[in-house]
């Protein structure tokens, strides 16, 4: 692949849209788009000497011989390095002429065409604005261009921006204040217009709050319109006292990343640049469509409380443009407006009141989910009890969900955390990352403990011989891949990345690469012990209490109903309001003081072993992990760069340990060193007993089928801290979460349950006895109705509302491991018909063969395009935002 990052254009320009700050304690960063990045080790003044001389028509070559004698050239080449994949800088591009647009306008009504109105502009909006205005039949319309304001030029406003900003985007002060316009003049202004359009470009946002003042005081309605190459944001309509002004628009689109929300006013609004723009014609329309509802007093719920969004589509100009609407109303956190609903109200005033009030009688009977109000006795501590993988992903969700609770974690270093490679879901990816949960960095992440990527797992199951089926993340057209082609592994690009070992980070052919991460579910495949030290290392950092100690007892309270304290090995008594039970396989607290009994799992899952080993592979990173078919269970392959990691999982009823290791290294040469695990499958009767909370292997474990360890430490704590109780007295929550927890444990069980009564790839004595005895009882229904109606996933659920439980409680899910499995079953009629299957899978399959090999991609995104990691994060189209699947 060709080297795509380090190639500078010969001769660069400044980003109209890119903004250079100096932070608060003097790091440099950038702004450009959504996105804010620390610049290290670049000082202010090598930035402002480096700026001065890019004009777009200097050479690089210039540049470093100007700069020679103060600066090291490879330091500089640097500098414009960064700044480039920054996109602060960028290449010379000959802007073309304007395009004749002939889009078909709206019809104006006769009533609006002497309407007067005020363009507010100083660049290729306003001139767009003013041809189309005139080509709609508006008659009395005129043009302003203002570049100057009054309040841009106060002593204090130019010393914060000489101080703070060394890029402003295109805005440059004026040496010539006279021409400077004031809140009070444009007040006057206004009121000989009837509707007022905002269009200013490359101006400090000071400015617009300026022309939202003197909106809301002259009463005259005014648009706002702002535009950048790739975005344009139009409205709302401000309307004294009735709709959401500028101001609030800021505040609650949150266009402006909120950690430069204290020097906004300095900020450049963003400026269009291109001439021949795609976004022109329909910023046009959509202002066009306002003009005649305000102006023809037509307003309505969705033209007074919205602000439309333009995109634009593809990467020419001539790409599509899409059009969404973002709902918007008064923000009680701006500092712009305030309600004035006391004077007579206007026709229009009227017209637009009544429509916000259809918006809020829409959004108010809405479901909320209200913060629980404080109460007495609230807990103030909590004691983590044993470290891994359960008590620091608990020790940093209590400090993400619940900051004033302070938290210890009890561990000792003597107990060595178990090296296994662990496979995961995609809900640790959301709950590591997404800001509704953990939010840690993901770039940081990928440098620390170097994941790969699970796309699914690949099962070598069901039918004997060489038959495989995939149970991808990515869902897709399940029937239509099994009817038409006789596989599973069509039904999705995630599922055909799958089969070609392939990561969903693609060529586009010109050595760039093109990232679908936000489209592709996926989850981590992790080294244990690197991800622990990860968490471990995070939580001291966000000041989790930490204790080295070995804990030997625990006291109980008179009445045996709770924990009292806990006993060090060396006689210390450790007191907390909450007790947090993560001491693996033992359970210290909850079963063996508190007495929660043990709910055996054995007639559906009767493995209680495993052996674990790392193996040797071929330099290929498999996207996936491999569950295969063994003589007594079945075999795990978990990929690493290095190596990977494979764990037999077995039946010890039905062979010895020798045995088991006989086969495994039978199977796998060059099997280094093996470690034996040992489990019981099951769940305690209790999640919350007194004032312990049982997380991880102390309240329940399956067995490492479908990498579900993990994934219920994850919703066990989304259901407890989304949830926790105001008060050491409230009991009712603590009764909900039981049987909440409970409930998806079994659900787990029955799921699970379906892979061992199915598989009927070998037949040895384990696999006769688990195809006939299987127990999945809890699964009757719906393998009854997956017989007469498959896929379930194809009609609405009769086993939820609306979302799943959660992953495994999906129709989806039973689809893939049924079918997959080859049950009978009597199928519905396909959504495609073959045609448009064929023509739509050629499109995934040409995509999918231009996929880059998973150390490759890993390699680009960790040590060149960090920044498609943060998209993946950022973006909201991300399936990292959404808990439960679609």
């Amino acid at each position: 692949m060709a080297d795509f990052i380090n190639t500078i254009p010969q001769v660069l320009r400044v980003n109209p849209n890119a903004h250079l700050i100096l932070s608060e304690t003097g790091e440099v960063c950038s702004w450009v788009g959504s996105e804010v990045f620390g610049l290290e080790g670049i000082g202010p003044g090598t930035i402002r000497e480096l700026l001065a001389l890019i004009d777009g028509g200097r050479s690089l070559q210039a540049i470093y011989a100007e700069l020679a004698d103060s600066y090291d050239r490879n330091y500089l080449h640097e500098i414009i390095l960064a700044l480039t994949k920054l996109h602060v800088l960028e290449e010379v591009v000959t802007e073309t002429a304007p395009s004749n647009y002939d889009s078909e306008l709206p019809i104006v009504p006769e009533q609006v065409h002497q309407k007067a109105i005020a363009i507010l502009g100083n660049h290729q909006l306003l001139d767009t604005l003013n041809k189309t205005f005139a080509t709609a039949g508006f008659q009395n319309h005129r043009t302003f261009s203002f570049k100057d304001f009054a309040s841009c030029q106060t002593p204090e406003f130019l010393a914060l921006q000489q101080e703070r900003i060394l890029l402003n985007g295109s805005f440059k002060v004026s040496e010539n204040s006279l021409d400077a316009v004031s809140v009070s003049g444009l007040c006057e202004l206004f009121q000989e217009f009837d509707f007022v359009i905002c269009a200013l470009e490359g101006v400090p946002y000071q400015a617009l709050f300026d022309i939202n003042k003197s909106a809301l005081a002259s009463g005259t309605p005014c648009l706002f319109v702002t535009a950048s190459p790739e975005t344009a944001l139009i409205g709302p309509t401000v309307i004294r006292g009735a709709t959401a002004c500028f101001g609030c628009r800021v505040l609650t689109l949150e266009a402006i990343p909120s950690v430069l929300n204290h020097i906004l006013p300095q900020l450049s609004t963003p400026i269009l640049a291109q001439a021949d723009s795609p976004l022109l014609p329909s910023i046009a329309q959509a202002c066009i469509e306002e003009a005649i509802a305000i102006l023809g007093l037509n307003l309505t719920a969705t033209r007074a409380t919205s602000v439309v969004k333009i995109n634009r589509q593809g990467d020419a100009y001539g790409g599509l443009c899409l059009r969404t609407v973002k709902r918007l109303l008064p923000s009680g956190e701006c500092q712009q407006c305030t309600s004035q609903l006391d004077e007579p109200l206007g026709v229009l005033q009227r017209n637009a009141i009544a429509a916000a009030a259809e918006e809020i009688g829409r959004i108010w009977p809405n479901s909320p989910n209200a913060t629980i109000r404080a109460a007495a006795d609230p807990y103030q501590t909590v004691g983590i009890l044993g470290g891994g993988t359960a008590g620091y992903l608990t020790a940093l969700a209590f400090r993400a969900f619940r900051p004033d609770i302070k938290v210890t974690l009890l561990e000792s270093s003597a107990i060595p955390v178990i090296g296994v490679g662990e496979a995961t879901t995609p809900e640790l990816v959301k709950f590591l990352h997404s800001p509704r949960f953990l939010g840690l960095d993901i770039v940081d992440f990928y440098q620390r403990v170097l994941p790969t990527w699970k796309l699914g797992i690949k099962f070598q199951w069901g039918l004997p011989d060489d038959y495989e089926f995939t149970f991808p993340f990515q869902r897709g057209r399940l029937l239509e891949s099994l009817l038409y082609e006789s596989t599973l592994n069509n039904q999705s690009l995630g599922a055909m990345l799958m089969s070609g070992d392939r990561a969903p980070i693609f060529d586009r052919g010109d050595g760039t690469p093109l990232s679908l991460l936000h489209q592709i579910r996926w989850a981590y495949h992790l080294d244990n012990r690197r991800f622990v030290r990860y968490l471990k290392e995070e939580a001291i950092a966000a000041g989790i209490q930490h204790i080295d100690v070995q804990i030997s007892d625990a006291q109980m309270s008179a009445d045996g109903e709770t924990i009292s304290h806990l006993i060090t090995e060396d006689g210390r008594k450790l007191t907390y309001d909450l007790y947090i039970d993560s001491s693996g396989f033992r359970s210290l607290l909850l079963e063996q003081k508190l007495g929660s009994k043990f709910v055996s799992y054995q007639d559906t899952l009767s493995t209680d072993q495993a052996i674990a080993a790392t193996v040797p592979h071929n330099g290929t990173i498999k996207p996936y992990t491999l569950a295969e078919t063994m003589n007594n269970g079945w075999c795990w392959n978990i990929p690493f760069e290095d190596a990977d990691h494979r764990g037999y999982v077995f039946s010890s009823a039905f062979c010895s340990v020798d045995q088991a290791l006989e086969e495994m290294r039978a199977k796998n040469p060059g099997m280094g060193d093996p470690w034996l695990v040992k489990f019981r499958s099951g769940r305690h009767e209790h999640f919350w007993k007194g004032n312990v909370v049982a997380i991880g292997n102390s309240y329940g474990f399956v067995e490492p089928l479908e990498s579900t360890a993990i994934h219920m430490i994850v919703l066990e704590l989304e259901l407890l801290l989304t949830n926790f109780p105001a008060s050491k007295q409230d009991e009712g929550v603590k009764s909900v979460l039981n049987r909440k927890i409970s409930d998806r444990w079994d659900a787990l069980r029955w799921f699970l349950g379906i892979h061992y009564k199915f598989n009927r790839r070998l037949s040895t004595p384990f696999w006769q006895a688990a195809n006939r005895d299987t127990d999945i009882s809890g699964a009757a229904e719906r393998l009854a109705l997956f017989s007469e109606r498959a896929p379930l996933s194809y009609r609405n659920s009769l086993f939820y509302t609306l979302h799943p439980p959660e992953f495994f409680s999906d129709d989806h899910s039973y689809d893939t491991l049924l079918a997959g499995q080859q049950v009978s079953a009597r199928f519905v009629e396909p959504v495609e018909d073959l045609a448009t299957w064929q023509r739509q899978l050629a499109i995934l399959k040409g995509l999918a063969s231009t996929a880059m090999p998973q150390h490759q991609a890993l390699s680009c995104l960790r040590e060149k395009r960090q920044d498609l990691l943060y998209d993946f994060v950022k973006r909201r189209d991300s399936w990292l935002h959404t808990w439960l699947p679609a």
